[in-house]
C-alpha cells in the first residue's frame, strides 16, 4: 500500500525589511526541493498585512518523500538562511491534500476542518473559476488544440485558486470552518501534550 501524500506548511513572521531576501529564499526552497524525489509542487500564501504571517506549502507525492527532503542536508541550509531572516519559530504542520488551502495564519493550532465541509468550499471556490475561465480565455485559446486549451487553464487556475480564491473564501467561511468548539479542542490537545 502506497503511502499519502506529504504536503507540509510552514509560517514565518519575516523580519522588517527583509522581506524580499526573504520571497527569494522561499524561491530558492521550493527550486531546491523541486529536484527531489516525488516531488509534486510548491507554493507562497503572501500575508494579508505587513507583520502578517508567510506561507510555504510543499508537497510531497508520499510522506516518505516528503520526510526524505525534510531530512536532507540542502533542507536544512534552507532552513537556517530563512532562520535568519525571520522572528521566532516556524509554526509546522503537515497536512493532506487540499486541506492546505484551508490553513489561515488568525486561526493557528485549529484543527483542520471536516472533509465534507472543506469539499463543499473548494466547490463553492472552484465553480466560479471553472465556469468564467473558457469564457475569457477563448479569445486565447481559441485554435488550439484541446489538450494544450486544458493546460493553459490549469496554469492560471491554479495560483489563482492557490493565492487569490481560496484564501478569500476560507475566511469567508472561517466561523463555518472552525467553529470555537474546534479552536478550543485544538488548544486543549496542545496542553495535553507533555512536549
Amino acid at each position: 500500500m502506497q503511502s499519502p501524500a506529504g504536503v507540509v506548511a510552514i509560517a514565518r513572521h519575516v523580519k522588517p525589511g527583509y522581506e524580499a531576501a526573504f520571497e527569494e529564499a522561499v524561491r530558492g526552497v521550493i527550486l531546491a526541493a523541486s529536484t527531489f524525489p516525488g516531488y509534486a509542487g510548491g507554493e507562497v500564501l503572501y500575508p494579508t498585512t505587513k507583520r502578517g504571517e508567510w506561507q510555504l506549502i510543499l508537497r510531497f507525492d508520499t510522506l516518505v518523500h516528503l520526510q526524505e527532503w525534510e531530512e536532507s542536508p540542502i533542507c536544512q541550509g534552507w532552513i537556517a538562511r530563512a532562520d535568519a531572516l525571520t522572528i521566532g519559530a516556524p509554526k509546522v504542520l503537515r497536512v493532506n491534500g487540499l486541506e492546505a488551502w484551508f490553513e489561515l495564519p488568525e486561526v493557528p493550532n485549529a484543527l483542520p476542518p471536516p472533509k465534507w465541509k472543506t469539499a463543499i468550499v473548494s466547490a463553492i471556490g472552484i465553480y466560479p473559476v471553472i465556469s468564467l475561465m473558457p469564457i475569457l480565455l477563448k479569445p486565447i485559446t481559441n485554435g488550439l488544440p484541446a489538450w494544450l486549451t486544458t493546460l493553459v487553464s490549469i496554469a492560471i487556475m491554479m495560483p489563482l485558486m492557490t493565492w487569490v480564491i481560496m484564501p478569500q473564501v476560507t475566511r469567508l467561511f472561517k466561523p463555518w470552518l472552525y467553529p470555537p468548539e474546534a479552536k478550543r479542542s485544538a488548544h486543549k490537545s496542545s496542553n495535553s501534550n507533555p512536549n
